[in-house]
């Protein structure tokens, strides 16, 4: 099994948070790792849940500070919630990967984690798990 480092940054370089993603097969698409990821974040809040959540996805019902961030009112999160709000801010382009010397922007990508050390996320705004409204 192999760890990959990922880390958060603006669009200028800005680094916003960075996460160790563990226990990942030596060869996987940047979707499982980006939802281990989300999953591994959820959990470690959910043990827990308190004011402060430190993960790739900001919940609705918070606010950005520079440590993650400030939960209004403290609860249990959905991790596939927040990772559906991954989804579709890469298919709307708002976030891409550099891997070594390559950009990625689908999360189909086959990432070779036992020769990789670092995924850059490069944010262009917030990815914010906005909660499904009812119709």
């Amino acid at each position: 099994m192999a760890t990959i480092e990922m880390r958060d940054v603006s669009p200028g370089g800005h680094l916003l948070s960075q996460a160790m993603v563990e226990d990942l097969p030596d060869r996987a698409v940047l979707r499982d790792i980006l939802a281990a990821r989300v999953d591994a974040e959820v959990a470690a809040y959910n043990a827990d849940p308190g004011l402060h959540y430190r993960g790739l996805v900001q919940p609705e019902d918070a606010i950005r500070y520079s440590d993650g961030f400030r939960m209004r009112t403290p609860g249990p999160l959905d991790a596939g919630h927040l990772f559906r709000a991954v989804e579709e801010a890469v298919g709307a382009g708002v976030v891409v990967f550099h891997i070594g010397e390559v950009t990625v922007g689908d999360l189909d990508h086959e990432v070779e984690v036992a020769d990789e050390h670092l995924i850059t996320t490069v944010l262009r705004r917030p990815i914010v798990a906005r909660t499904p409204r009812a119709t």
